[in-house]
């Protein structure tokens, strides 16, 4: 029995990305946290898939 032995190595660059909602569009924007940027938009309706929504700190 063989086992792979493949020396690929899974991404280990974290992007601390996190979604929106733009009240004057209606859309779901993705921001990254770490670089301070919006990353895109969507351009159809309902949040994006497997992007954790940001919400306001009740501080």
């Amino acid at each position: 029995m063989t086992t792979n032995k493949s020396s690929a190595k899974p991404s280990e660059k974290k992007h601390d990305v996190v979604q929106v909602k733009n009240p004057k569009t209606d859309r779901y924007v993705k921001i990254d946290r770490t670089a301070g940027q919006i990353v895109s938009q969507k351009k159809s309706s309902g949040p994006y898939k497997g992007v954790p929504v940001a919400r306001k700190s009740g501080k």
